[in-house]
């Protein structure tokens, strides 16, 4: 459900944040106030392009968000995706002035046609736009499904379609390795023999890599050390010979003057040090040794992890998964014999109950077929269509998880038209009509939340008109409802009555959006009847009107 939609700097809309309810929702406003600027908006949100002609003239850049309930199922895909939400899913669009359009779903950055395959699921955009699910053939069958009620029939034979599935690829697989047999047998006995020859330990290569290191530096620091050594004690002038010189001075100076006394121990601690410092590193320079065959060695088991590694697996973990993997499969490959006599008795069995089911499936699916093209007629000719005709076509095709029916929705809206499918119907006001009435009776079964009504009232009016108004208050029981409309008699069946106005400050147009109270809806019911001139009768007819939806 859209919860808020919040726009800057986009058209005519400066600044500009609307909340949404549940239920139904009305949009009105003077021809020309900007009330298809809120459906451009959240068609915006939905994938529509964002263009430099959509920034207001004196703005640098334009940008719409929009805040929705985020259902089970459309988590389950962010996290596909790698986006991860725990409240309520934000998406928003943003333009600067001749750069790139911008997409983010909660902060992060997210293609265009992942953002359209994702809004599908959240918004029906009834009207000129693509965002409309019920017009997409790939999406009757499952809906007409459910209205057949065979939903734990379907459930059923889906399962053991998947285990047909199964056995089918289970089965090819192991008819590929019987033909490649001999050769496969050999390759995974070779790489696993050249796995196991290895002997890999955790942490073997860092060790290593430290004593080649040490080995390639020993002369390096059997002179840094010696040299050290050397001046320390056994060089003239020595560290050692210059301290004790300073140590026989202090003592002098101490018998002199008690006051430097302490002198004495802090000159013996520095020779103490001295002595430590040459007695270790002493000891570390006579172990320095230089091995020309440990090296080569070293270096001939880098090579060998480095060749185990470029083949097998970037970490042991890795190469011990590809070595366990590849044994198993010898060992299917060895019982492969008996294993695929099984398999084809299986699928025997499978397969017969799985066409079994397909014809039961599309049985009641062609049985139900008059019921709903029968109430789809009785609700487009309560719309003003009485001449309209609709059909089911169903084809046949491969068995998949759906069964061997593939259906599409056809629709004549005119005597002596032939029957197109939905995506082809030109008008969009009998676009948005027709996509009533399937949400009418879909309503129970259809999971988009939100639909978007733009063109509903097009080339209608009285009593068509009060009963797209019906209809809409109906499906907003089950669906959120936001309709862009200039009839009263639609607007009288809202929950919530928002009014977009222009105005003009100066040489700028701004266009606002603000919800209705009683006293407001009434008026604005009122100048929708009667025009610019509102009157106390019209003023009246709107309480009328208002009163009498109430009571029903």
């Amino acid at each position: 459900m859209l919860k808020l939609l919040r726009v800057q700097n986009f058209a005519l809309m400066e600044d500009l944040t609307v909340d949404f309810d549940k239920g139904l929702t009305v949009v009105t406003g003077e021809t020309g106030a900007g009330k298809s600027m809120i459906v451009e908006a959240i068609a915006t949100l939905c994938g529509e392009r964002m263009e430099d002609i959509s920034i207001r003239s004196d703005k640098s850049f334009a940008e719409v968000a929009g805040v929705f309930d985020a259902t089970p199922s459309l988590r389950a895909r962010l996290r596909e995706s790698g986006i991860e939400i725990n409240s309520d899913l934000i998406i928003r669009r943003k333009i600067e002035r001749g750069k790139r359009q911008s997409s983010y779903i909660n902060d992060q950055i997210v293609s265009l046609n992942l953002l359209k395959e994702l809004t599908k699921e959240i918004i029906d955009l009834v009207g000129q736009y693509e965002n409309q699910s019920l017009f997409y053939a790939k999406n009757h069958l499952s809906l007409y499904d459910t209205y057949a009620g065979i939903s734990d029939l379907k459930n059923d034979y889906a399962v053991n379609f998947h285990e047909y599935r199964r056995l089918q690829n289970k089965l090819e697989h192991l008819l590929e390795s019987m033909r490649q047999k001999d050769e496969k047998l050999d390759y995974l006995k070779y790489q696993i023999n050249e796995i196991e020859k290895a002997h890999l330990q955790e942490g073997e290569e860092e060790n290593l890599l430290i004593e080649k290191d040490l080995l390639l530096s020993s002369e390096k620091r059997s002179s840094l050390s010696g040299e050290i050594v050397s001046t320390l004690y056994e060089a003239e002038e020595s560290v050692i010979e210059r301290v004790s010189k300073v140590k026989k001075i202090i003592e002098e100076l101490s018998s002199l003057d008690r006051g430097v006394h302490g002198l004495n121990e802090n000159i013996n601690q520095v020779i103490t040090t001295i002595d430590d410092i040459y007695r270790e590193l002493s000891s570390y320079h006579d172990k320095i040794e230089f091995s020309q065959e440990r090296l080569d060695a070293v270096l001939e088991r880098l090579e060998l992890i480095h060749k185990i590694k470029k083949k097998y697996g970037k970490t042991i973990e890795e190469i011990s998964n590809y070595l366990e993997n590849i044994k198993k499969e010898l060992s299917h490959i060895e019982t492969s014999d008996e294993e695929i006599r099984d398999i084809k008795a299986r699928l025997v069995e499978v397969e017969k109950k799985v066409i079994e089911q397909a014809g039961m499936l599309s049985t009641h699916r062609h049985n139900t077929s008059a019921s709903f093209q029968k109430k789809i007629l009785e609700l487009v000719s309560q719309l003003g269509m009485e001449k309209a005709d609709f059909d089911i076509t169903f084809r046949e095709k491969d068995l998949d998880e759906d069964g061997k029916d593939e259906i599409e929705f056809y629709i004549s809206t005119n005597p002596g038209e032939e029957l197109k499918p939905l995506h082809k119907i030109a008008s969009g006001g009998e676009i948005s009509r027709i996509t009533l009435c399937l949400k009418t009776l879909l309503s129970d079964v259809d999971k988009i939340p939100t639909v978007i009504f733009d063109e509903v009232d097009t080339g209608i009016g009285g009593r068509i008109a009060e009963a797209v108004g019906e209809l809409l208050a109906t499906v907003s029981q089950r669906h959120q409802i936001i309709c862009i409309t200039h009839l009263p008699q639609i607007s009288v069946f809202a929950d919530y009555h928002m009014l977009v106005q222009k105005e003009i400050k100066g040489k700028k147009t701004f266009t606002y959006v603000k919800k209705l109270d009683e006293e407001s809806r009434k008026l604005e019911i009122a100048r929708m009847l009667g025009g610019k001139e509102i009157t106390k009768k019209t003023v009246e007819h709107a309480a009328e009107i208002l009163k009498k939806i109430k009571k029903r």
